[in-house]
């Protein structure tokens, strides 16, 4: 963590930012999307020498210096620039002027920051409550681009890892859910579970993820025992619904494998497809230790039955996110390689922007691919490392 100074004028009374506030010892003092709703606690705080972690706030600062700059054009009063706030094109709070990628680790902040403070004193059930209203917002109105961020993300980096997989886990349990037609309720229930069904070991995961350490036979023990340990924490501190904490507890019971889907209820259900998703996410995303697995190994790793065939579950999660799911490489019959930027009109029919020539060469601008037409057809999923062109992702989002 590199600490750089935070300026106190930025700190205010009932505004959140979205990263933490420490002290020169890396201390947090106040999590990413907390409030200060208190004078005197506001005052405490201003009496403190404040930092921020360079990379966390990194973005915000980027925008607050864009809106300072127009203010300075626009021979803004130096009163009203102290005042100024990184500009955003919605009052509603949901960042309608960053790019999809931005967006998406903002959520991850406030999540994060709600699995950080699970206590019945503190405010983490309205935090996640906002990120899961976000999330499912962003997804509603641009999910090929954000399944394409999210698993791009998960395939390259290791950071903040246990918040993106729980966000990847949620979009893709949603859209499975969705195509089941299961009902809102127990959809909402599925939806909070997946975001903290970890949260008993949300800092080994990222540890873990990391590669920094090996797993021990006491680490063992807290990867074993995390489902029932997360649904007690979630107890609690407070949580009210028995589908939501059912379903935590119990996403990673075997013990119904054999038994088909109509046999369940509404919670045992959701707690298998939970499972389900969770194993494929994971295979997809990278650790240190590790590469990413093809999504398509990891589907057929999480897309059985018992009977070794997909079943309903299976089905329903192929269908929602593709044989060749958005930000995946695949190469083509013709010999590009190229990634996927949505799905299809079949799970293996996905929409593909060619990076790469069949000779090798880099294409300068990047070539949109339905892969319906022979010629463009997917022959298969490639490794990242086999493609040496970086995606310039907002322009391949825009392209759809």
């Amino acid at each position: 963590m590199n600490l750089i100074p935070f300026s106190k004028q930025h700190l205010r009374l009932n505004e959140a930012l979205p990263f933490g506030i420490r002290d020169g010892m890396g201390r947090l003092l106040l999590g990413p999307g907390a409030r200060v709703e208190q004078e005197d606690r506001l005052a405490e705080l201003l009496r403190a020498e404040l930092y921020a972690d360079e990379h966390e706030s990194s973005e915000w600062r980027r925008r607050l210096g864009g809106t300072v700059d127009v203010m300075i054009r626009r021979n803004t009063c130096l009163q009203e620039i102290a005042k100024a706030r990184p500009e955003r094109s919605s009052g509603r709070n949901d960042s309608h002027d960053l790019g999809i990628g931005e967006q998406w680790s903002e959520v991850a902040l406030v999540l994060e920051a709600a699995l950080k403070d699970l206590r019945p004193d503190a405010p983490w059930k309205a935090r996640l409550e906002l990120a899961q209203e976000r999330a499912l917002r962003l997804a509603e109105r641009r999910l090929d681009a954000s399944l394409y961020h999210l698993i791009y993300t998960a395939g390259h980096t290791t950071e903040h890892y246990s918040s993106h997989h729980g966000l990847l886990c949620l979009l893709i349990v949603g859209q499975t859910a969705q195509t089941l037609g299961w009902g809102a309720s127990i959809q909402d229930s599925l939806g909070r579970a997946a975001l903290t069904m970890n949260v008993a070991m949300r800092r080994l995961q990222d540890l873990l993820a990391a590669g920094e350490r090996a797993v021990t036979a006491e680490m063992r023990a807290e990867i074993d025992s995390h489902a029932e340990r997360s649904a007690q924490m979630l107890a609690a501190a407070g949580v009210d619904d028995p589908a939501w904490i059912e379903i935590v507890r119990s996403h990673h019971d075997d013990s119904r494998r054999a038994l088909p889907l109509d046999a369940l209820d509404a919670v045992q259900a959701a707690a298998r497809a939970l499972h389900r998703v969770d194993v494929f996410a994971a295979k997809l995303s990278r650790r240190a230790t590790r590469a990413p697995m093809s999504p398509v190994q990891a589907a057929r790793e999480a897309c059985l039955g018992a009977d070794g065939r997909p079943d309903e579950i299976g089905s329903a999660l192929l269908k929602s996110v593709g044989l060749y799911p958005p930000g995946s490489f695949v190469a083509l019959a013709n010999g590009e390689l190229g990634i996927v930027i949505a799905r299809g009109r079949r799970a293996n029919l996905p929409v593909v922007a060619s990076l790469v020539s069949a000779s090798g060469s880099a294409f300068g601008e990047p070539l949109l691919r339905d892969t319906i037409e022979p010629r463009f057809a997917v022959r298969s999923a490639v490794a990242s490392s086999a493609v040496k062109v970086r995606p310039p992702h907002e322009h391949l989002m825009s392209m759809r």
